[in-house]
């Protein structure tokens, strides 16, 4: 038991470990007709060891309502990241990502976090590099802190083949509760095009998000399910 104990300890500590954190969300998507809504739930743990380290995240989510007729889906994604501090300030990274939601495809992509006092810059660029399940992504998100306030922004853009796409901006606010917690809202502007039509409506996100442990502000904020 004793040594158990000494390993978790060593874990916490000088050993690697860097922050682990959750993030619950709740979000309502809508084309203007119909609605759905979801929620989502994402769990991160990273580790550093000098100037690298490695990050886990794992992503559950499921449908909950809808004013279509449909059947609700449950979901969950993995995300892998290698990253390099080239600075105190910058952190680059390396990702591979999958869901349940794009079966067999692998998102391929390169990341980056800049912080500087209360700014905050994240971006990434990847592909599936397969041309029978073409899946490409690109986003940009940040936010700026005013004591426990903050703003937020972000630009999300996938593109399936075929025509077929996805993007949104969005805009928001978040709340710090002490230094464990935060709330935050989102909305933001879709358009979807499937290849034929083209959907566009809002997406709201409402959620708060946990510091579980260590220091979390370094790690990256992937979501596969997006």
């Amino acid at each position: 038991m004793l040594a158990i104990r000494q390993a978790r300890v060593a874990l916490r500590t000088g050993a690697g470990f860097e922050g682990t954190a959750v993030d619950l969300q709740y979000q309502r998507y809508d084309t203007g007709p119909s609605e759905l809504d979801s929620l989502e739930g994402r769990l991160d743990a990273a580790w550093a060891f000098g100037m690298f380290g490695a990050q886990v995240g794992l992503t559950i989510g499921k449908e909950t309502d809808s004013s279509d007729d449909i059947n609700f889906r449950s979901y969950n994604g993995l995300a892998l990241h290698a990253t390099a501090d080239v600075s105190d300030s910058l952190r680059l990274g390396a990702m591979l990502a999958a869901d349940s939601q794009r079966d067999e495809v692998y998102l391929y992509a390169a990341e980056a976090l800049y912080l500087s006092g209360p700014l905050r810059v994240e971006g990434r660029i990847g592909d599936s590099l397969e041309d029978a399940k073409p899946f490409s992504l690109v986003e940009v998100k940040g936010g700026y802190s005013f004591g426990a306030l903050s703003a937020r922004a972000g630009l999300h853009q996938t593109d399936l083949g075929a025509g077929a796409s996805y993007r949104v901006f969005s805009l928001g606010a978040g709340y710090a509760i002490g230094d464990s917690a935060e709330v935050y809202a989102d909305i933001g502007r879709h358009k979807t095009d499937n290849g034929t039509t083209t959907d566009r409506g809002n997406v709201i996100n409402l959620g708060v998000r946990f510091d579980l442990g260590g220091d979390s502000s370094r790690m990256f904020t992937y979501e596969p399910l997006k």
